[in-house]
């Protein structure tokens, strides 16, 4: 319910009397926002990885895609931009390279891989790749 067009459908109002909850609150809180496009990216990256946690990658997609829309014109970045900087650590969180369920398991034990054995190994270079990423992301796109 954080962008009045899905509050809309949400609800069943018009658009026009819908709230934005989420863009009313960034709206609010605009003087407190450091307008640091890093900050801000690695922000809605570290918002991805927490909604990956569930273990699907993509239930947190509406959230940082939607924070993303709210965030990007406050601190002047494409919101497509930041929404693909939160997709890619709510995917590589969740979607079978940190979190110990999901296709990780599945991959493990085909791979006959103990699968905290496989986390452990993928954390550091998957932490590293998602830091890189975002960084080219803010330097190439913003």
């Amino acid at each position: 319910m954080g962008a009045n067009e899905t509050a809309a459908q949400i609800l069943g109002v018009p658009a026009a009397q819908a709230p934005g909850l989420l863009f009313e609150v960034i709206s609010a809180a605009q003087h407190l926002i450091p307008e640091n496009h890093f900050l801000v990216a690695f922000g809605v990256l570290l918002v991805g990885m927490i909604t990956g946690i569930d273990g699907s990658g993509f239930a947190g997609l509406p959230l940082t895609g939607t924070l993303s829309g709210a965030l990007g014109p406050v601190v002047g970045v494409d919101p497509a931009t930041l929404a693909a900087v939160g997709q890619m650590g709510a995917v590589w969180t969740g979607g079978g390279t940190l979190i110990a369920w999901s296709s990780l398991i599945a991959v493990a034990g085909f791979a006959r891989v103990n699968v905290l054995s496989l986390v452990r190994a993928l954390l550091l270079p998957v932490l590293l790749a998602l830091f890189v990423s975002t960084i080219c992301a803010v330097l190439i796109w913003s």
